[in-house]
């Protein structure tokens, strides 16, 4: 992985968006987006065949553009699909739990602060994602915000370890993330809510 790759990272899944999902991710990845982390929860969350067709067809559009495919949690559907690698939280299984599969794979760890940060494994780890920076809609498990001044202190902690950023994040304030450690910044409801996704997706490059 390249540190530029978690420049722009979109998280979605099929409940994100009203209407056409697919449309919605492909649109993302032909306006810059760099990263794409496919999230499936929530009550009305595709399984079983309906989910590995779902998958497979945004890994092909993530080859298409030439942007790497994450999914979150599920280790055994990114294998299946051949995903680029795997996100994973404090709760899922651990990262020196994963299959040989993942040793040349992307890994990514959601590390909110400085506890969690010292009790997680981080030898085999290429990236986490901090927050939520802000307060955000998204995740209803995302916990109290850490602010920017949490960015700043988990980047003095972690060194060069790359680092994203998660949570509320928009065109109006993603820039102090990044002039407070954050080697990219993620986001779901900024694109997959968004009227207009091109435009979205290049105001976070401006």
């Amino acid at each position: 992985m390249k540190r530029e790759d978690l420049r722009l990272y979109f998280i979605c899944g099929s409940s994100n968006v009203e209407g056409d999902t697919l449309k919605v991710i492909e649109e993302a990845l032909e306006s810059g987006v760099t990263m794409f982390q496919l999230r499936e929860k929530g009550q009305d969350a595709l399984e079983g065949k309906a989910l590995v067709n779902f998958a497979e067809t945004i890994r092909s559009l993530c080859r298409k553009y030439d942007v790497p495919f994450i999914v979150n949690d599920d280790a055994q559907l990114a294998e299946r699909v051949g995903a680029d690698g795997i996100h994973l939280g404090q709760d899922d299984q651990t990262v020196t739990s994963l299959s040989p599969y993942f040793d040349d794979k992307i890994i990514g760890l959601s590390v909110r602060d400085r506890y969690e940060l010292d009790r997680s494994e981080l030898s085999a780890v290429d990236y986490i994602g901090t927050g939520p920076v802000f307060p955000t809609h998204s995740k209803d498990d995302a916990g109290s915000t850490i602010g920017v001044e949490g960015l700043a202190e988990m980047r003095s902690r972690i060194k060069e370890l790359p680092m994203v950023a998660i949570g509320g994040i928009n065109t109006e304030n993603f820039r102090s993330c990044l002039r407070n450690g954050a080697d990219g910044v993620s986001f779901i409801s900024a694109i997959a809510e968004a009227e207009d996704v091109g435009q979205a997706v290049r105001g976070f490059l401006k």
